[in-house]
């Protein structure tokens, strides 16, 4: 997309903002005090939690839109592209909110986390991440309602953000923290299979698969279209690579490059890279891990690295990449 395209695409997230933090204005019984007070709040939130990144997921749907109808899309086409966009980064927004809430994640897009921030606690902040998903439903309502596509849309965020929770479910339900207690770290569990599940639903689906399935729906394609299956095959194999890829970032780049301080060996994740590692070790360097995953102490974690670049992984990764 071009820079003027994405500065088209950023006043459309403006106009959006100020419908919804509009919408405080006409609720019954509370007073203008605690109607800016909910204004200045939520405003913040927005600005802070929505349009950050590189909104490769919602300019993905202006650009799906546009190679369907073949054509440079009117004002209008454009528009309703870019509402669709936003709602994507609107998921992603309530998505990360939440993440980095379960993870005690400490820095997002090379800033504080949201419940980081010293106003915002964390029960604030799981409120704020609901508060995130319902405006999806309202804008949809108030942009498409009488759209032919309106319901197909509807669905598809519904769908997205049920796989999405399935599949952050296994991805958290594989850590030592289950039910709030430290249990026996299980590196059994730890498979390429387990994996490989756990990021078709908490990523492929809502990073890549959506963004191309609301193209296709706003352009009439109706579900049974066999456009939404062969979408479904490209995108699982492209959110495979991009999760692989940030699992391995997490480990080895400096946080000015990786955006955020990595904690997947802290936190236990059921990574790329430790799936791997345990189909490589042998008894000794498997005891290195059941010593030191999922503990939050820096000297493990290095030891954990090394191991990790002891056996190769990088490498590894580089020829998975390649291919």
């Amino acid at each position: 997309m071009s820079s003027t395209d994405k500065a088209a695409f950023l006043k459309v997230f403006d106009k959006l903002k100020t419908e919804l933090i509009g919408d405080f204005q006409g609720l019954p019984g509370l007073s203008d005090d605690l109607k800016q007070q909910l204004t200045t709040y939520y405003t913040e939130c927005l600005e802070t939690t929505v349009p950050g990144g590189k909104m490769t997921r919602g300019l993905s749907v202006i650009k799906g839109i546009e190679v369907l109808k073949g054509r440079a899309l009117t004002e209008e086409e454009f528009f309703d592209g870019a509402v669709l966009g936003w709602q994507v980064e609107w998921l992603q927004a309530f998505f990360l909110v939440a993440d980095d809430v379960m993870d005690g994640s400490i820095t997002r897009r090379g800033a504080p986390c949201w419940y980081k921030h010293a106003h915002v606690t964390q029960d604030n902040a799981i409120n704020d991440a609901l508060f995130l998903e319902i405006l999806i439903y309202k804008s949809l309502r108030r942009h498409f309602k009488g759209h032919q596509s309106y319901v197909h849309l509807l669905e598809l965020f519904i769908d997205t953000t049920f796989q999405t929770e399935v599949g952050q479910h296994i991805d958290t339900n594989g850590t030592p923290y289950a039910d709030g207690k430290r249990a026996p770290l299980d590196l059994s569990r730890f498979t390429l299979d387990r994996y490989k599940g756990c990021v078709r639903y908490k990523t492929c689906y809502y990073s890549f698969y959506l963004s191309c399935a609301l193209a296709l729906a706003y352009c009439g394609y109706p579900a049974d279209s066999d456009l939404y299956a062969k979408a479904d095959s490209i995108t699982m194999r492209l959110g495979e690579y991009f999760q692989i890829q940030d699992d391995v970032l997490d480990a080895f780049a400096p946080p000015e490059v990786l955006g955020k301080i990595g904690t997947d060996i802290e936190d236990a994740k059921c990574s790329w890279l430790v799936c791997k590692a345990l189909e490589l070790v042998n008894e000794e360097q498997k005891a290195i891990l059941f010593e030191h995953y999922g503990k939050h102490d820096p000297e493990g974690v290095e030891k954990v690295k090394a191991l990790y670049r002891e056996l190769g992984l990088e490498k590894i990764y580089e020829d998975y990449e390649e291919e």
